[in-house]
């Protein structure tokens, strides 16, 4: 045994002297190299985020030039135009829908032009903008305010701020000032506004949206982070309108585009950032450490072979002086450590114990040989039974000792963890040694690592089911828990893709809810969510598996019925109209309310969901008109009806324009005297192609384009003057009656506008067409009946006795006479009934002091009867039609009376 371990001692002092003798020049070698490779590999990394930046410089170069180009060929195009404008200080309206198609051919960027002299907006192509731009003031928002200002001040096109078109796409407003010199002095006209498309100048400048990156743009050869913000207004920076805020940080390259009348800046940084690392950094280090291996090896070899011939002489000396060292310094480091030395004799069963194991287990020293019964005395009495089974079997089969338990001290629990194994010792005798120490701190952090472990699977499960909320909700109404329009395009996306080659139909049920404005303005928004919660209910329960419910709007929901056959839609329509008008209780209120469907039906892979619920929803406009509660199906004539519908409302709008509208005149006689005494002016169209149309033809198409209070303008301002004609030409019209509408008279800039206009007290005369109105305590209508007696007109309530009139309005409003409908008047010869209200009418406007307009005399014999009642003014066919302002200068020339 000696001799082996002499052996042992000198190979060990072998390699402690060849290592000592190259570790030296190793150890400097290894230095040079690993400062020239990290030299290197510094050099690589800044030349490679150069070369990033730059890429990033020449995309934002190639984008700003492209971005220039795209907006400044559109803006030149509009400076035509305001040149155009400028020659003549005004354009027709052709004329401007001639050259605004043209340009918009020319420049399919460009979405909408109109045109805004003195900043208001009167023409706009396409002319399906007219009726929602005309009117809008550029000055209402700051964006607009301050983009007209600049144009104004330089004196060409400026571009505003981004905005939202109907369809749902954006684009950006520009503003060209335009100039005239009537005097020879410039002054401003006004401006041509124009829209140039958002995705037309992003696809000019070749940017896209990258799928979870923001917006990007390709570089030469790199991915670029882009984003775009204007910066006109340096006091005013917005946010980005392409890609994101968080673009335009420190490191990130920036380039400003010069556009007209305003400054866009344009932000990039490559995808993963400057501090990415270079593709060929790992190579680089391969081949680092294959160069240290080939220099380095024969270093060692060569010194440690030289210095092993050196010391070959005195290594036999140095042997044991280097053993007995190592020796001590391998008792001073157990000494030292945290490690407590064992043994167990397994023949007599006696321990051995160092000075650290009873320290480890809370125990005072016992010269190194614990009992059987001491070494347990402070084990956790829940790890004891383990410790002694794991014991047991290594004394009885010898197998390899490891195990961990507690010690329960005073101070606290300490973890002890125990390693050993089966020796054979020089006198054949079998012990067990081991090692023991204390992982008390190892234990700690290893249940904390648990415990984080464990928060951040919770964490991450709470994030995928908020992922899973996220996505449902995307995808859901979260009231009724329905799908939404979302839900709605993928499954029709879905039916077509799956039923492409089989043409298939599908049907689409569009409905919507008939009172339920009333709940919810008398109950409040918790009786309405509760009955469209009610209403999906029904609607799910009445659809089939197959069919899809969502709802698309606040009381408007949709049933998607793929593959409908022959009479499951009607089915179903009253399926759902019977269940919804049932009565709801809600907190002790029944409320009912109904349903009105219309329903469209596609064919395979020409369905297509936005026409769907076009048709849908032009069937359930009709099945509202025909009273509710009811359902519909779209067809070719009523699309027909309802284009023809908007064809005549483009051209009331173009009438107007034109100068298409009139007035026309019904002489108004003394039901004594039978002389001329006034006229009430009747609204006529010169229809280009239909020739004079009256107002049955148009006026209900007129109201619902909001364009009735324009035309009553119309007439009455032709009615003074084809009055001031016929003064001039010697022929007397006492009075002129014409109709205004009850949305006119709430315009609170209507005082001002008749304050303008000429004519003698009495002279002109309102007829207030839709007095049901006029009982509610609407002040601006107040104060406007107010300010029109103030200026001398005349208020005169037309259809009295039809409407709900009250005579507490008669005494608020004071009118000056009363107009009895037509319908009471025609019976009055045969119906003692009707011609008693008459008689009643009449009393009533003379214990009031307003006088009384029969309309609607047919007969002479209708005429007497009237006059017999006290009737003071007569209006009617038996006297004469409506005539134009030339007929009837005419007739009142030649003094025409009914006797005449």
């Amino acid at each position: 045994m000696a001799g082996i371990g002499d052996a042992v001692r000198a190979r060990a002092s072998i390699f402690v002297r060849f290592t000592r003798s190259s570790i030296i020049p190793s150890l400097l070698a290894t230095l040079i190299l690993l400062a020239v490779g990290h030299f290197y590999q510094a050099q690589n990394s800044t030349n490679f985020r150069e070369a990033l930046r730059s890429d990033v410089q020449s995309t934002l170069r190639l984008a700003e030039a492209q971005i220039q180009a795209n907006i400044d060929s559109n803006t030149v195009a509009l400076s035509g135009l305001a040149n155009d404008i400028a020659l003549d200080g005004d354009i027709s309206s052709a004329r401007f829908a001639a050259l605004a198609t043209k340009i918009m051919e020319r420049n399919p960027g460009i979405r909408r032009i109109s045109l805004a002299p003195g900043g208001v907006i009167s023409r706009v192509m396409p002319s399906m903008e007219h009726a929602r731009m005309a009117g809008m003031r550029l000055d209402r928002f700051y964006s607009q305010r301050s983009a007209s200002q600049r144009a104004q001040a330089h004196g060409r096109a400026a571009i505003g701020s981004l905005l939202v078109l109907p369809d749902g796409s954006t684009g950006f407003d520009v503003y060209t000032p335009v100039f005239y010199s009537p005097d020879g002095v410039p002054a401003l006209w006004g401006f041509v506004e124009a829209v140039i498309d958002e995705s037309a100048v992003y696809l000019g400048a070749n940017l896209t949206t990258g799928a979870g990156r923001g917006a990007v743009a390709a570089g030469r050869s790199t991915p670029v982070m882009l984003g775009i913000r204007d910066i006109s207004d340096s006091a005013n920076i917005g946010d980005a309108f392409f890609g994101t805020n968080a673009t335009f940080h420190a490191e990130a390259v920036l380039q400003n585009v010069v556009l007209p009348g305003g400054t866009w800046q344009l932000a990039g940084a490559p995808v993963g950032g400057f501090d990415q690392r270079p593709d060929n950094q790992q190579q680089i280090a391969l081949t680092i450490m294959a160069f240290a291996m080939i220099v380095i090896v024969p270093i060692v070899l060569t010194f440690g072979l030289m210095g092993e011939r050196r010391r070959a002489i005195t290594a036999l000396d140095r042997r044991n002086r280097e053993f007995l060292a190592m020796s001590q310094r391998l008792n001073l480091a157990l000494e030292c450590s945290s490690f407590g030395v064992w043994e167990i004799d397994l023949e007599t069963r006696l321990r051995t114990w160092d000075d650290r194991m009873y320290s480890l287990h809370g125990l005072p020293s016992r010269n190194g040989a614990p009992g059987p019964i001491c070494w347990k005395a402070n084990i956790h009495p829940d790890d004891l039974p383990h410790a002694e089974e794991v014991l047991n079997n290594t004394v009885m089969f010898f197998e390899r000792y490891q195990t961990d338990y507690r010690v329960v001290l005073p101070t606290g629990t300490r973890h002890i963890r125990h390693i050993g194994s089966v020796n054979m010792g020089a006198d054949r005798r079998k012990t067990v040694t081991g090692l023991s120490w204390d992982i008390t701190e190892d234990v700690r952090l290893t249940n904390a690592m648990m415990e984080a472990k464990a928060f951040a699977e919770a964490q991450s499960a709470e994030l995928a089911a908020a992922k899973d909320r996220i996505e449902h909700n995307a995808l859901h109404d979260p009231l009724t828990g329905l799908g939404n329009r979302r839900m709605l395009d993928a499954a029709l996306a879905a039916l077509l893709e799956r039923d492409a080659e089989r043409a298939t139909d599908v049907a689409l049920l569009h409905l919507d809810l008939d009172r339920f404005k009333q709940i919810n303005d008398t109950l409040g928004h918790a009786a309405g969510d509760a009955m469209l919660v009610h209403a999906s209910q029904v609607l799910k329960t009445e659809a089939g598996p197959d069919d899809l419910v969502a709802r698309i709007g606040g009381d408007e929901f949709v049933v998607l019925v793929p593959n409908p056959v022959p009479g499951k839609l009607e089915a179903l329509s009253d399926r759902i109209i019977t269940r919804m008008r049932q009565p709801v209780d809600y907190e002790g209120f029944s409320c009912r309310f109904g349903v009105s469907v219309g329903i469209a039906v596609g064919r395979g892979a020409d369905a297509d969901l936005g026409r769907l619920l076009v048709n849908a929803d032009i069937a359930l406009y009709r099945a509202k008109e025909k009273g509710r509660n009811r359902y519909e199906f779209f067809s070719e004539a009523l699309q027909s009806e309802i284009f023809n519908s908007k064809r005549i409302g483009d051209e009331i709008l173009e009438g107007i324009e034109r100068g298409e509208f009139t007035a026309w005149y019904q002489p108004q006689f003394d039901a004594e005297t039978l002389e001329l005494c006034g006229v009430e002016a009747l609204i006529r169209w010169n229809h280009p192609r239909d020739g004079v149309l009256t107002p049955d033809r148009f006026l209900s198409i007129a109201e619902d384009l909001n364009v009735v209070a324009t035309l009553d303008q119309i007439v009455m301002e032709r009615a003074l003057i084809d009055l001031m004609h016929w003064t001039a030409a010697g022929i007397s019209i006492p009075r002129i009656s014409v109709n205004v509408s009850a949305r006119r008279l709430r315009d609170e800039a209507l005082l001002d506008t008749l304050s303008n206009l000429a004519f003698a007290p009495g002279q002109l005369c309102f007829e207030l067409v839709e007095a049901i109105f006029l009982d509610g305590d609407d002040e601006i209508i107040t104060a406007n009946i107010a300010g029109i007696v103030a200026l001398g007109i005349d208020i005169e309530l037309d259809d009295f006795g039809t409407g709900h009139t009250s005579i507490v309005s008669l005494l608020k409003i004071k009118p000056k006479r009363l107009k009895i409908d037509r319908q009471l008047v025609s019976p009055i010869t045969h119906a003692p009934r009707e011609q008693a209200l008459v008689r009643a009418i009449i009393e009533i406007g003379r214990s009031l002091g307003i006088g009384t307009v029969a309309e609607g005399v047919e007969t002479l014999a209708h005429a007497e009867m009237l006059a017999v009642l006290g009737c003071d003014i007569l209006q009617g066919y038996a006297f004469s039609k409506p005539l134009p302002a030339d007929r009837l200068a005419d007739l009142a020339a030649a003094k025409w009376q009914l006797a005449s």
